[in-house]
């Protein structure tokens, strides 16, 4: 998966292996599993035929460098390579990872890969166990209808598989090409829950957005809209309700918040989560329409916000907010500032 969307985003971009250059380039992969899915049949293979029989097989395929060495063996790309690994905040994190060396001047260009299978028995064990809180984290519905972030009606989040790559450079190296150009602005922080994987009180990402906003020179009125971390579980949702109370709070605000959200239609996928933010945020901008929060029928009651319902809105707006929260608390936060360009 990793490979083909890679092959696919330099296709989109124009570029191939021999464009790129070694210095100045960095190929970035960001997942939350990475290949531990293939566990599974490693532990098969050594019960069924010993672990002798394993040979290279982990080396080779399951560890998580194995992942960005595979796309860049396979494609024959020069570049350096990065694996990060991260809870549902990891994509944004990545982000916020690659513009700093940007910023530092060590790359000109880097291919962002996100990707993750959390379909395993594994992963679905710990997604659709309940806890003695009543807590589930994922659906128990096959009915996809059933993932509603933002309803009054949630059910749990969706897992999923897939992968997504996008191309980000600095124009000012590599020459005004196609693209759509923006600003970004990121802030990253913690907060420890009663666990390693409970997140905790929404502090830390009302401080990040507000600091987010600061650096952009923008306040919630300027916004678009906020594509946020809300998946159709509902205690993300009141989390989510919590933070963005606080930044409206803080910051005076009582107009309108606009709020989209598609993780009914991609699920609710760690690695590729952020960069589905990013993309559909900014084609968002480029056409000037707000897509519709998926699913979302009837609004949850304690939103601080209105979901765009279906058939989305017009906007004339040029900013936007994205946000991820993962479990232990890890967070992302987003300003998203366009300024045009056109689709490769």
């Amino acid at each position: 998966m990793a490979t083909g969307a890679v092959h696919r985003a330099l296709e989109h971009a124009g570029l191939t292996a021999a464009d790129l250059d070694p210095e100045r380039t960095a190929l970035v992969a960001c997942s939350l599993q990475f290949a531990f899915p293939e566990t599974e049949r490693y532990y098969n293979l050594a019960r069924d035929k010993g672990v002798a029989a394993l040979g290279m097989e982990y080396w080779l395929n399951g560890t998580p460098p194995s992942v960005v060495g595979t796309v860049a063996s396979g494609l024959q790309l020069p570049c350096q390579t990065l694996s990060v690994a991260g809870s549902c905040n990891v994509a944004l994190r990545t982000l916020h990872l690659v513009q700093q060396m940007f910023r530092c001047g060590d790359i000109d260009r880097a291919i962002v890969v996100g990707v993750d299978t959390t379909v395993d028995p594994v992963f679905v064990a710990g997604t659709s166990h309940t806890g003695r809180s009543g807590y589930r984290a994922s659906s128990l519905s096959d009915d996809p209808a059933d993932v509603r972030p933002h309803d009054e009606i949630q059910t749990g989040n969706a897992t999923g598989e897939g992968a997504l790559a996008v191309v980000l450079e600095d124009p000012a190296a590599t020459g005004e090409r196609p693209g759509l150009l923006h600003r970004a602005h990121l802030r990253t922080s913690r907060s420890n829950g009663p666990s390693t994987v409970a997140t905790g009180p929404p502090a830390n990402v009302v401080g990040d957005v507000l600091a987010t906003l600061a650096s952009a020179g923008r306040g919630l009125g300027d916004l678009a809209f906020v594509n946020d971390y809300a998946d159709g579980n509902r205690f993300v949702e009141d989390h989510l309700c919590e933070a963005l109370s606080g930044v409206r709070e803080a910051a005076g605000y009582r107009g309108e918040v606009r709020l989209t959200n598609q993780e009914a239609v991609f699920g609710h996928v760690a690695g590729t989560g952020g960069l589905v933010k990013l993309l559909g945020s900014l084609l968002m901008l480029h056409h000037g329409h707000i897509a519709p929060s998926a699913n979302t029928l009837v609004p949850y009651a304690g939103l601080p916000g209105d979901p765009v319902l279906a058939g989305g809105l017009a906007t004339g707006g040029d900013s936007a907010l994205v946000l991820a929260s993962g479990a232990g608390g890890d967070a992302t936060s987003m300003v998203i500032e366009y300024e045009g360009g056109d689709l490769p």
